[in-house]
């Protein structure tokens, strides 16, 4: 089968299957995403293995319920995922998005830097959500949707006793 071409970011190949109003998203070879972690003050980078792609995928379904869905991957390890197409605004203001953020129960870590986290009581991790700019939501329908976003667990420090 043959989709036509929607876009293409630093992670993923993005197609349109019209049949379905579905995103179907092709990780690019030997991309997986990457996560963030503060280290000495400063953001560091760090690449995401397969396992924790599909892990992200897991809670951002949790989180928000618009998770494209993991169908399989290619022989060269490319993960395979499909997403429902969303029609709406594909640029909300940052400050509706930051605001829905609020409303999930994500705290700002580096707000100027996109970067949020959000911590259960009584959780041993932390799910940090990144690259939570506008361009990654779509506003429809009077909601703020993601629609590329990163998220992954960051440890808590165990409590002194």
């Amino acid at each position: 089968m043959r989709f036509p071409k929607l876009a293409e970011g630093s992670e993923h190949l993005v197609l349109f299957d019209g049949a379905t109003s579905e995103v179907v998203k092709i990780t690019l070879p030997r991309t997986y995403g990457d996560y963030y972690e503060i280290v000495a003050d400063r953001i560091s980078q760090f690449d995401c293995t397969p396992a924790e792609y599909l892990l992200r995928m897991h809670w951002w379904e949790e989180l928000f319920s618009t998770a494209p869905a993991p169908i399989g991957m290619t022989e060269s390890g490319q993960i395979v995922s499909r997403q429902k197409f969303i029609q709406g605004d594909p640029l909300p203001p940052q400050e509706n998005v930051d605001q829905f953020l609020v409303e999930a129960g994500a705290v700002a870590v580096r707000q100027t830097c996109w970067l949020w986290k959000k911590v259960e009581i009584d959780s041993r991790v932390e799910i940090w959500i990144g690259d939570a700019r506008s361009d990654n939501f779509v506003s429809a329908a009077g909601e703020i949707i993601p629609i590329d976003i990163r998220i992954w667990g960051v440890p808590v420090p165990a409590k002194s006793q």
